[in-house]
């Protein structure tokens, strides 16, 4: 990893002016220019030592810096390029990311066990309908990745009772499951699945990983999205809702952020569509990471937080 010497800081990130004041405050060494992708100049990306921001401005191929900080957990934004530069250090953060997102799917989760939102459309029509909620404890969560996100969400569904099912590239045991098995073992893992939950990062093998092979094999699962939108195939998702092979799908991650007027998700009966609000990255966490990462990289070691651009993550 290499030891890069770091004066100039871009940041075009849409809190920057947070991340410049979190930064002089810590760092008085460090000369930051904040900008909008939409003002960026030549000038100012032959000017950096290094850019912090959640997506690109866009071509790296003229830029002088050496350093990418990403202010989300995800990457596919700058990675979506034919080829990441050479010598080029790729970070991003994660921080308390995955204690949110676990919080936001157990409570997706107990709000249709509960039957929240039935009962909320009753209690409007003035109609008294009493039907006994299932429960949370005893059903299986399979969690497509079981990274530091992944994780969080399996702990917080053993913490309710559930059994927890990791889906990875290597299957190799993490936290927070009781079981992990390689990604090719996907659709035979979704059978038993009450909850199947997509924490994976988006890369050439993840791309539309669910699709109408893995959903046929669903069997009242209720899907929950908080990593990309790209994971899925949204026409694969509406026919496993019509024929009922899927009970439900909590959506956070679209193709196309806003989601679109004329979606048809908008409209689809059991699906509730967020937007993107599971995992928000605090400037305070964005900071850190940065700064963590810096001081790895100012002594010649590699930061926890580095992405291998090969893989994605």
């Amino acid at each position: 990893m290499p030891n890069p010497s770091v004066r100039h800081v871009l940041i075009i990130d849409h809190r920057a002016d947070a991340l410049a004041a979190y930064f002089a405050a810590r760092r008085s060494d460090l000369v930051c220019r904040v900008r909008s992708a939409t003002a960026l100049t030549p000038g100012d990306q032959e000017w950096a030592d290094a850019v912090v921001g959640f997506s690109p401005p866009g071509s790296l191929e003229r830029s002088s810096f050496r350093w990418v900080h990403s202010t989300g957990a995800g990457v596919d934004a700058w990675l979506d390029t034919p080829s990441w530069p050479n010598g080029v250090t790729l970070t991003r953060t994660t921080g308390e990311l995955g204690v949110r997102m676990a919080e936001y799917c157990v409570g997706h989760a107990l709000a249709v066990s509960q039957r929240i939102a039935p009962f909320y459309r009753d209690q409007q029509a003035g109609q008294w309908t009493p039907v006994e909620p299932s429960t949370v404890r005893g059903t299986t969560a399979v969690v497509l990745g079981t990274g530091s996100v992944g994780s969080a969400i399996g702990a917080g569904f053993h913490a309710v009772g559930c059994r927890t099912i990791g889906i990875s590239r290597s299957g190799r045991p993490a936290s927070g499951f009781d079981a992990v098995y390689p990604v090719d073992r996907l659709a035979d893992r979704v059978v038993d699945a009450r909850w199947l939950v997509l924490a994976a990062p988006l890369t050439p093998v993840t791309r539309q990983i669910v699709g109408a092979a893995v959903l046929a094999q669903c069997r009242d699962t209720v899907l929950i999205n908080v990593a990309r939108g790209g994971l899925l195939v949204t026409a694969a998702v509406l026919d496993a809702l019509r024929t009922g092979a899927l009970a439900g799908a909590v959506l956070d991650v679209f193709d196309t952020e806003p989601l679109q007027p004329d979606s048809p998700l908008w409209r689809t009966s059991g699906v509730v569509v967020t937007p993107h609000i599971a995992g928000v990255t605090h400037v305070e966490e964005a900071g850190a990471a940065f700064l963590d990462a810096l001081a790895h990289l100012e002594s010649g070691r590699r930061p926890p937080s580095a992405v291998d651009p090969a893989r994605g993550y």
